[in-house]
């Protein structure tokens, strides 16, 4: 049996929420973690969807907020567990790394009680939230600034592409200390949901999410009824990560969108000095086939090292049959 340190709240019928401890903060502020509890009348799966591992991705709390007030527990076989803000701070100072230590909490799982604050948060979720799970589902965003739409396969792959993405993306290196490999560890079947970001068409991206989240827990048994597939899904195998050597103002050359094929060479933006209003570098399409995953379609500032964009190697991806 699982030893909890949380505390559980009744609310209506097969609904609670569970306020799990952190610490307490220097102000005296007390932090934690909630998590609300669906509970069905029927024996199934624990399926957890989580969101703001990363603060500056609301896209993901938008899409929990909806599935915690919209579905019903009498419909469920199992339980649905939703911890919709994962890192409180970093929403509060709309940021991607936890503002107390700046450690970006999703390269440190399963934490340690007695490490800095993201390690503290991370072993909280660890033990709190996921180990309490037969399946995770993951929700991120491009953040601020950039936009994104793919879905990571971890160890599932119809559960990936049940929440149906155009894009798919199997590293064969995946990050360590994160929520899924965590998870993969434990035995938890598991996905990573990129979705959204840049408050790029949000009522949109938070429609689509609710939407393959819905069918991933049919997927799963949750719910009842068929599961729907996207024909004509992508799968990548190389991704890279393009980020600028130079800081400044990043001004796109062209309107992009996740799935857009584009030649090699293609420039994708200028990075701009804001004093000097000189060109400090053009980002090009890396690759002969180069599949958008991750883009900036408005003037942003960027940082060196920023996410400027992601772009997929179309030569070794692959198409779904079915």
């Amino acid at each position: 049996m699982i030893r909890s340190s949380a505390t559980v709240v009744a609310l209506a019928a097969g609904r609670s929420r569970r306020l799990a401890p952190i610490t307490t903060l220097a102000s005296g502020l007390e932090l934690g973690l909630t998590i609300h509890v669906l509970e069905g009348d029927r024996p199934g799966p624990t399926v957890g969807v989580s969101a703001m591992v990363h603060g500056d991705e609301l896209d993901g709390l938008l899409i929990a907020r909806e599935l915690v007030t919209t579905l019903e527990p009498a419909e469920l076989a199992g339980s649905v567990w939703v911890l919709a803000v994962a890192n409180p701070l970093a929403l509060e100072g709309v940021s991607r790394n936890t503002p107390v230590d700046m450690l970006d909490m999703n390269r440190l799982f399963p934490g340690s009680p007695h490490g800095w604050l993201s390690e503290q948060q991370a072993h909280v979720i660890s033990h709190e939230f996921i180990d309490h799970l037969d399946v995770l589902i993951d929700i991120h965003c491009g953040g601020t600034f950039p936009w994104v739409d793919y879905c990571y396969v971890v160890n599932d792959e119809g559960l990936s592409r049940a929440f149906l993405p155009e894009l798919l993306y199997q590293p064969a290196d995946p990050y360590p200390g994160t929520t899924a490999t965590y998870a993969q560890q434990r035995g938890v079947r598991c996905t990573v949901v990129e979705i959204g970001g840049g408050y790029h068409d949000q009522p949109v991206h938070v429609v689509n999410g609710v939407r393959g989240v819905l069918n991933q827990l049919r997927y799963v048994g949750v719910l009842e009824g068929g599961v729907e597939r996207r024909a004509g899904q992508r799968l990548m195998r190389d991704l890279r990560v393009m980020r600028p050597r130079h800081g400044g103002i990043c001004v796109p050359k062209a309107t992009l969108a996740p799935g857009q094929v584009v030649p090699g060479g293609t420039e994708l933006a200028d990075i701009v000095s804001p004093y000097s209003f000189e060109v400090l570098e053009t980002m090009v399409a890396p690759f002969e086939e180069s599949i958008v995953v991750l883009c900036r379609n408005f003037v942003t500032r960027i940082h060196p090292g920023d996410y400027g964009f992601m772009i997929g190697d179309g030569a070794t991806a692959s198409r779904y049959e079915d």
